[in-house]
């Protein structure tokens, strides 16, 4: 199955919410009016990308999109409800996939390791990162976590899922819940990671796209 990723940085003065109302409906920017500059313009970005891929895949649907909400108030198509999407951002970048079935797609840009949260892992990758020299643990903790993360997104039970209640494994990426499949996407700029998880049993296939 083939995923359409984006990303765009975030930070500078072009995703401004003044500059960039035109892309959410007057309740969606009112919402957002009363968080910091720096989310204001991480959201509006991964709505921008949104816009950017529905235009090349999907030209017939009107921009901006209507949204509605599904289980646990995740976002949908309103006009387009088969087609999947969802969005994500960390430090100053944000990231948007789009797909033909439902997705989930984590960003996250490392921080120092905390060694407590590894309780919050499955056994089995509990004992996959302490057996990791100390100087690969960080890297492999943030891909098991944005992996984590992206299939929450995409059933739509966020964190309200413990994330010791599926395993994955990295080498190669599995995950212990039939009809899922999730992947790790090379990112191009250090210490930050991405993964991707879709409700399908097709391979995946995903590339992403920076834009400028």
């Amino acid at each position: 199955m083939k995923i359409h990723l984006a990303a765009v940085r975030a930070d500078g003065e072009r995703f401004t919410l003044e500059r960039n109302r035109a892309l959410l409906s007057p309740g969606e920017a009112e919402r957002l009016s009363r968080r910091r500059p720096e989310d204001q313009k991480r959201s509006v970005a991964g709505r921008w990308l949104l816009g950017q891929l529905l235009k090349e895949q999907y030209p017939a649907l009107s921009l901006p999109p209507r949204l509605d909400y599904g289980w646990q108030d995740k976002p949908l198509l309103a006009d387009a409800p088969d087609v999947g999407f969802n969005l994500s951002h960390s430090g100053p970048w944000a990231v948007c996939a789009l797909c033909a079935a439902p997705v989930g797609a984590d960003l996250q840009e490392e921080r120092p390791l905390r060694r407590n949260l590894l309780r919050r892992f499955a056994p089995a990758e509990q004992a996959l990162l302490e057996a990791l020299p100390e100087a690969e643990r960080q890297s492999a903790f943030y891909d098991l976590w944005c992996l984590k993360e992206a299939f929450c997104k995409c059933t739509g039970d966020g964190l309200r899922t413990p994330l010791s209640a599926t395993t994955f494994t990295l080498d190669p990426v599995t995950l212990d819940r039939p009809g899922y499949q999730a992947a790790l996407v090379p990112f191009p700029a250090a210490g930050v990671h991405l993964a991707m998880c879709v409700q399908t049993v097709e391979p995946l296939e995903a590339a992403l796209r920076v834009f400028s």
